[in-house]
Parts: structure tokens; sequence; C-alpha cells
């Protein structure tokens, strides 16, 4: 699938698993470009060895997994759809077929802008980020259950 210029900038917040790169903590740190970065310089490392990452990239040559006849597979369902059904910290991975879905029906562009929307702070418009459902700026708390 060939990706023009401007929404290959635009796919490099989507990870491989269907996740908005921006909204992870890690980004913000500076300790991860996201999960299509070559740059081994990052000092997470940990994307090196993800399966989904590996799958999507090197094996099956896919963008993401929604791209894929077999989602939602084993990798993905055991790694993080099915992870901590009941911990509120991780409502982000739940929502990854429903990001999936989204992705398939508004194109990578759209769903970008209205993950940037999702995941900007209505008081001060910083970053909020998974895990603990904050803004990064104000430390303002959002319930992940009510953000669309």
């Amino acid at each position: 699938m060939w990706v023009g210029k401007i929404e290959r900038r635009n796919l490099d917040l989507l990870s491989y698993c269907g996740l908005y790169c921006r909204a992870c903590p890690s980004y913000h740190l500076g300790t991860c470009l996201g999960c299509r970065s070559e740059n081994k310089n990052q000092k997470r490392t940990s994307k090196w060895s993800c399966k989904i990452r590996i799958c999507c990239r090197n094996e099956k040559k896919l963008l993401y997994c929604g791209e894929c006849s077999e989602f939602p597979c084993d990798k993905i369902s055991n790694k993080l759809l099915d992870s901590h059904p009941n911990d509120i910290k991780f409502t982000y991975r739940h929502e990854i077929p429903n990001n999936v879905e989204n992705i398939n029906i508004v194109g990578y562009d759209q769903w970008i802008k209205a993950q940037k929307n999702k995941w900007k702070c209505d008081t001060c418009g910083g970053p909020i980020v998974f895990y603990n459902y904050k803004c990064i700026k104000c430390n303002k708390s959002y319930n992940p259950e009510l953000m669309d």
C-alpha cells in the first residue's frame, strides 16, 4: 500500500497495534519516539522485541494490525486486548478494536486528527497520557471511560 508524504507523517503517530503514540507517557518523556521510529538511540528499547511490531512490520508488511485478516489474533489479544480486564489504567488497550474499526472507516489522517483532540486537555491544551489519564502540563485528571 502506498502512503503519501502527508499521510505518512501522521502514520508515524499510529502504533502497529492501533494506538495513538502521543498518548503514551514514554513518548512525552522522550524515551520512545513512537513505534515506527527506527532511531536506535532512544532509551525505551522494548519495542524492538515487540511481537506485534515484528509481525506487522517484518513478517506481514502491514501498516498496522487492522489491515490483517486475522485481527484480532492471539498476539494482540494476549498482550493487550485480554490483559488487565478490570483495571481502568488500561482502558486504552481495550479500545484497540474500536480504533481499528474507526481507522478502517475514516482513514489514518482523520483518525489521527480525532486522536489529537481526544488526548488534548480541555483546560490547558496539553497532552493527556494513558495509564494515569492526566494532562502532563496542568495535571488535570480524566476518566478514560468518558473520553471520546
